[in-house]
């Protein structure tokens, strides 16, 4: 029988928790599990919501610490987790009842998979979702090489995926100089260890983000995400020059956008010209001025 570590990091989120545990419990699928919610610090009633609500959900354990971030919640999930898979879920989304089955029997068809995912949908409240839809899990598509796709994007969000556990501990889980958008970092690390799937069905429900909170999130996670991506380079050296040159095109080009947009910089300014000059050829410096531009614009 194959297993399961469900880990749900938790900061605050009283208020969706009895949606999340509800489709945790309603999880099918013959496989074992063992639930591991990480209390970052909440300063609300979440870990209270959480004891009274798993009472009757087997092999479950809430870990709890002080506020050091999503990464490194996640990451303490990661190294206490027992079985054979990882399935992340964050603690305001949902996933429909067959998700884990349906990744799970992708992976364990296809042993050269690093991971698998799902697609996403957003709604604008939990309760309209009928957990218990439908969908085809034969439909999924191969991506053979996803290091382009993991530097160009964010390609899914944490309660999309399933990883196996040994390959996310073998590249040290998320990396914690980024303290949200943890999984970018992780997909990032996967990304060039083999081959990911992607089932294409949303089978992760998010809520949505309120109009106000929209452009600050996005900007923020543009700044995240380009942080993940300037370190993953230095950690990896040994990376293919083409994968080189492609990560500092999509870090140069986003250090464009924030110059035009915070400081209304023109195509003559020296953003541009540094857009420019990383499109053609891989250059250390080239980083180091997108790393002043985006630190100069955003909070990490």
């Amino acid at each position: 029988m194959s297993s399961v570590s469900f880990i749900i990091p938790v900061y605050n989120k009283s208020s969706f928790l009895k949606y999340v545990i509800e489709c945790l419990k309603n999880q099918s699928g013959d496989f074992e599990r063992e639930f591991i919610f990480v209390d970052d610090g909440s300063t609300d009633n979440s870990y209270e919501i959480i004891s009274s609500l798993t009472k009757d959900l087997e092999n479950t354990r809430i870990l709890r610490q002080k506020n050091f971030g999503s990464a490194n919640a996640t990451n303490k999930g990661i190294k206490s987790a027992r079985m054979k898979y990882l399935k992340f879920l964050d603690a305001d989304d949902i996933i429909l009842s067959e998700t884990t089955d349906a990744l799970l029997n992708i992976l364990e068809n296809n042993t050269d998979l690093v991971l698998v995912y799902g697609l996403q949908r957003k709604v604008k409240n939990l309760n309209d979702i009928n957990i218990f839809e439908n969908f085809d899990k034969r439909n999924y598509t191969v991506i053979h090489n996803p290091i382009k796709k993991a530097m160009r994007n964010s390609m899914f969000n944490p309660s999309q995926f399933l990883a196996r556990t040994e390959l996310c501990k073998k590249v040290g889980g998320c990396d914690e100089r980024i303290k949200f958008s943890q999984e970018y970092s992780l997909t990032l690390k996967l990304s060039i260890l083999g081959k990911f799937a992607k089932l294409n069905f949303p089978t992760a429900i998010l809520p949505l983000v309120a109009p106000g909170q929209i452009s600050e999130k996005k900007n923020n996670q543009i700044y995240r995400v380009s942080k993940a991506l300037e370190l993953f380079l230095e950690d990896n050296p040994e990376l293919e020059s083409k994968y080189k040159l492609y990560a500092q095109r999509r870090l140069t080009a986003r250090a464009w956008r924030f110059a035009k947009r915070f400081k209304k910089s023109s195509f003559f300014s020296k953003w541009f010209l540094l857009y420019l000059k990383g499109f053609f050829y891989f250059n250390s410096n080239v980083l180091e001025n997108c790393k002043k531009q985006m630190k100069f614009t955003m909070i990490s």
